[in-house]
């Protein structure tokens, strides 16, 4: 499995884990909350004792009085606070099997957080914790994961006595306004968190407001959600749609819960035609917007990290680190932007690759980063931009085949950044060249066999990458040779995407005067295997339009503000006008 949050093509699992009932409650349930719903099961549980103690109080007067059997204490434990240590009272205990679909026994804590289980089968068990709605703390399976996948399991033996206590961590919250744009009909409002092991995001917590208004979500876990909004299904009929205004899961904006606050004003207005199709990532500036790609990632093992002011060494790391499912990262020479150290240390990775010499990252920079990575920085470079091309192809791809191969003009940009999400879907790198030279570089040839390369596409006309190249690709034995030339780059960029990808139903687009925002989002749209368009700042092709229908995209991100990608190109008009 891969390492990051990035699994577009992965479904977000939907099987429900809650506490208190793992599998249980779906967020079809009008129940507010799971720490509520455990407050009616303990309502009705008291209900039935309540009837059932007078009928056995009168079915001993009847049978007349017999001695209690002796109870075997299977199960005793207590829950605390984590942050205080306090014992937590009336917190809902459930016994699960190990499937965890079914609560084998349950018990409430008393005034001092301690409960007890008598009479357990012996057998393999794990615990659920679920305190009160109106305790400022969050469930747990034992010992305290937030998912049933991270729970750890216990073995029940006949004459023994197991104990199993927890420390629940300290709760957040979550508000906001639901409103709609005609009818209120009510709905379901969702959490999504990441399960790191199992690398889905899963639903967690849920409240199912009757109508518009207010709402608030109690013992919700410190962390990083995406809030889904989903009105009814009936007429009116309000689609899905995530917090900021956003139609695809993948594109929402996190929202942070932290321990002891109520985190405000996460807010949806549901309307039947739902949020346009067509995200933007963005930020402040390059390396901003690298740091706001970079958080589309949950975690990260490896990292990427090039110049943001040159294009050369950043358009080498790019494929490289769609390779590997990484992000990429843009820094300053003598100075790593605080948003980019920032997502760094949120991303916490064992290895991070510096792609360029001394020249474009300093050594203090490199130092700096090495201090950040769990097994430290290395750094890719060679005499020249080519150079380091080639050193990053042969590094990341060491000891896998390549058996597709990109070059691309190295003195430009457009042609490399087209070509990167197409050489990421068959696992190949993009290899610089210079394009006006008349051949191979030297020993590039016993590279290729090296890597049991046997097809080469060249991004370009003659124009970028010379006929020399091109017979000299011939001349190697058992390698096919693709060229991609078209009009103009948005052309070759439009070629290159019509001819390796199939339905895909993402698409990504980036400005192809600059480089500055594209140059991480290629890593992104590689990794995640969807196409790169190069599109005009202020239209998009009416040919890029075609295609993406043809692909059946419903769903276009663009890369870069409306400074680079403006409104226009988000309302996909076309460059060529109707008559």
């Amino acid at each position: 499995m891969l390492s990051t949050a990035l699994r577009y093509r992965e479904e977000v699992s939907k099987d429900g884990d809650y506490f208190g009932r793992p599998g249980a409650c779906t967020v079809t349930q009008t129940t507010t909350s799971v720490a509520r719903s455990g407050q009616s099961r303990r309502w009705l549980r008291r209900l039935v004792i309540a009837i059932t103690i007078p009928l056995l109080a009168i079915g001993s007067m009847m049978m007349g009085a017999m001695p209690a059997p002796a109870v075997a204490i299977s199960i005793t434990g207590t829950v605390t606070a984590a942050d205080t240590g306090s014992p937590l009272y009336n917190v809902y205990v459930g016994l699960l099997d190990t499937s965890g679909n079914s609560t084998v026994f349950w018990a409430d804590t008393d005034v001092n957080g301690n409960y007890q289980m008598a009479s357990v089968p012996d057998g393999s068990y794990t615990m659920t914790f679920a305190p009160q709605s109106t305790d400022p703390y969050a469930g747990a399976y034992f010992p305290a994961a937030q998912f049933f996948t991270g729970a750890s399991f216990f073995t029940v033996s006949s004459g023994s006595t197991t104990d199993v206590s927890t420390a629940l961590p300290k709760a957040g919250s979550v508000s906001g306004h639901l409103t709609f744009s005609h009818d209120p009909c009510g709905g379901n409002i969702s959490l999504l968190a990441y399960d790191a092991v199992s690398a889905f995001w899963r639903y967690t917590d849920f409240v199912s407001p009757e109508l518009s208004g207010d709402w608030t979500m109690t013992n919700v876990r410190p962390g990083n959600y995406r809030v889904e909004f989903h009105g009814c299904d009936s007429v009116p009929n309000y689609p899905k749609e995530y917090y900021n205004d956003i139609r695809a899961w993948e594109d929402a904006e996190l929202v942070t819960v932290t321990a002891g606050v109520t985190t405000q004003h996460i807010d949806a207005t549901l309307d039947e035609d739902g949020p346009s199709n067509v995200a933007r990532i963005a930020g402040q500036d390059r390396f901003a917007t690298s740091a706001r790609i970079a958080h589309e990632f949950t975690t990260a093992d490896t990292v990427f990290v090039a110049n943001g002011l040159g294009f050369p060494d950043a358009l080498s790391a790019a494929p490289a680190a769609a390779f590997l499912h990484a992000p990429l990262l843009l820094t300053l020479k003598d100075s790593l932007p605080a948003v980019v150290k920032a997502q760094i240390q949120r991303l916490q990775p064992d290895t991070i690759y510096v792609v360029g010499g001394t020249g474009v990252v300093s050594t203090a920079v490199f130092n700096e980063l090495d201090a950040l990575a769990g097994t430290g920085a290395i750094r890719l470079s060679g005499a020249d931009r080519y150079a380091t091309s080639r050193e990053v192809f042969t590094t990341i791809w060491n000891g896998r085949a390549a058996t597709v191969v990109f070059l691309a003009d190295g003195r430009n940009f457009p042609d490399a950044l087209a070509s990167t999400a197409a050489a990421s879907t068959f696992l190949g790198p993009v290899v610089l060249v210079n394009g006006g030279s008349s051949t191979l570089p030297s020993g590039f040839g016993a590279t290729l066999q090296t890597f049991s390369t046997s097809n080469m596409y060249l991004a370009g006309g003659t124009a970028v990458l010379s006929t020399g190249i091109e017979n000299a690709i011939h001349d190697l034995p058992g390698i096919s040779v693709v060229r991609f030339a078209g009009s103009d780059r948005y052309d070759t960029s439009f070629q290159i995407n019509d001819y390796f990808f199939g339905e895909t139903g993402t698409a990504f687009m980036a400005v192809g005067t600059g480089f500055a925002d594209a140059l991480a989002g290629a890593a992104l749209a590689g990794g995640t295997y969807y196409p790169l368009y190069l599109v005009p700042g202020t239209c998009v092709p009416q040919s890029v339009l075609d295609n993406i229908s043809d692909l059946s995209s419903d769903r276009i991100v663009l890369l870069g503000g409306t400074g680079v990608l403006s409104t226009a190109v988000e309302n996909l008009t076309s460059c060529t006008p109707t008559v």
